[in-house]
């Protein structure tokens, strides 16, 4: 018998490492077929040429280099071409991937290490929101899940996105264990794509602040600061031509937000009710802020998720290849069905995941032959709409003391 046990651990080694180099090898054909993998290609170029020849990133001959291998990222929308618009230390990631001798290899590494990357994601927002599933209702909602428009999209291009909400998950990983210092260099590494964790940032950062985690913060600055001059030793003026990426943020980036949809279906008064939805969503960030200064990580973790959601359509331009990371409140609200019904409270789970997975590839499909900026504009919308609606409700079960909430299913059911 315990010999049978200590060969469970080489099984499991054994299988994992098949596993892996199956994946590897998938990869290495789908990426021989160049059907995608835009922003992984923007991230190689920029990066390696850098490091073969010194090249500025941001420069325009690396740009044009660019634009002849990658003609067709953003290709729904006019006037705006490929180029590397990424903080310049987030090409540490990359950097391993550029010195493969193999390009299609790198690549084909590059996807398996993301595909790893997503499970591991689904993993560890079980850890952060406690959520104890079945074997076989958890394989459904991953099943769901991963293979959603909004985690396959972002996979498929290859960019930083599943990067930064994989940083993010490990900061809030932290943050539930009380290790701060890790909780603040992974909330620096987040930045690798600032635009995707802004709000969540500035939240968990004042929120650190009015619960005295003040380590955290200083972690997060240090290593900030520290990526930062990494970079000013190799290209000096880096910060400079990055802010300028940022100031002609609609020139470098695709427009995405209700507001864009708003007027391209009704020119009218799409523009005022654009501003009414970011309005409205700016309001109810605030409040929902203040009120979870200084409450337990219970109440915190659910305003990080609603921060996550209410991002998506306050104004900040965005694309649906960019909701990774929003696989964190579906999990939390999955987690909070569960909690407080415990029978049957995480088959929940499934249809939840079942109407996204739906919904967001039905309106790719419809729109396939249609107006490719309306198919991207018009998915900003069911994902974030099910989670809004879904983190509101289970506010009252995610906001309570786990220790009151337990104290009031004993006495329900008592009565």
């Amino acid at each position: 018998m315990n010999q049978s046990r200590s060969l469970v651990p080489v099984f499991v080694l054994v299988v994992s490492v098949l596993l892996i180099a199956g994946l590897v090898w998938a990869d290495y054909h789908f990426a021989r077929s160049n059907i995608s993998g835009e922003g992984y290609t923007v991230q190689w170029i920029s990066v390696q040429s850098l490091a073969k020849s010194g090249a500025n990133p941001y420069s325009d001959q690396v740009t044009e280099k660019i634009r002849l291998s990658v003609p067709q990222e953003n290709a729904f929308v006019k006037d705006i071409y490929p180029k590397y618009t990424s903080p310049l230390f987030s090409g540490l990631l990359i950097f391993p991937f550029t010195q493969i001798g193999d390009a299609t290899l790198a690549h084909a590494l590059w996807m398996t290490g993301q595909l790893i990357i997503i499970f591991g994601m689904s993993l560890l927002c079980l850890k952060i929101t406690t959520w104890k599933p079945a074997w076989y209702i958890f394989f459904l909602f991953t099943l769901f899940t991963v293979f959603g428009y909004h985690i396959v999209m972002p996979w498929l291009d290859g960019g930083l996105s599943i990067w930064a909400a994989f940083f993010m998950v490990l900061a809030l990983v932290s943050l539930s264990t009380n290790r701060n210092e890790m909780g603040g260099v992974f909330l620096a590494l987040a930045t690798v794509q600032p635009q995707l964790v802004i709000l969540p940032l500035i939240f968990i950062l004042i929120w650190s602040i009015s619960k005295k985690r003040t380590v955290l913060v200083l972690w997060f600055f240090i290593t900030l600061i520290l990526f930062t001059v990494i970079g000013l030793f190799l290209v000096p003026d880096w910060i400079i031509q990055y802010a300028r990426i940022l100031y002609n943020f609609s020139a470098n980036f695709p427009p995405g937000s209700p507001g864009v949809f708003f007027t391209s279906t009704s020119p009218g008064l799409g523009k005022q009710i654009g501003w009414l939805v970011s309005g409205i969503s700016v309001l109810f960030l605030i409040i929902e802020w203040l009120l979870a200064l200084r409450k337990e990580f219970r109440w915190f973790l659910w305003t990080v998720c609603l921060t996550m959601v209410i991002s998506q359509w306050i104004g900040i331009p965005t694309i649906p290849a960019n909701f990774i990371e929003l696989i964190i409140p579906l999990t939390l609200i999955c987690a909070m069905l569960s909690e407080h019904w415990p029978r049957g409270g995480s088959w929940v789970a499934v249809p939840i995941s079942i109407l996204i997975f739906v919904w967001e590839w039905v309106l790719f499909y419809l729109d396939l032959n249609g107006d490719q900026p309306a198919m991207q504009l018009n998915l900003i919308f069911p994902l974030p709409a099910v989670l809004l609606i879904g983190l509101y409700w289970v506010r009252w079960w995610a906001i309570k003391p786990r220790r009151l909430l337990i104290e009031e299913l004993h006495l329900s059911e008592t009565y």
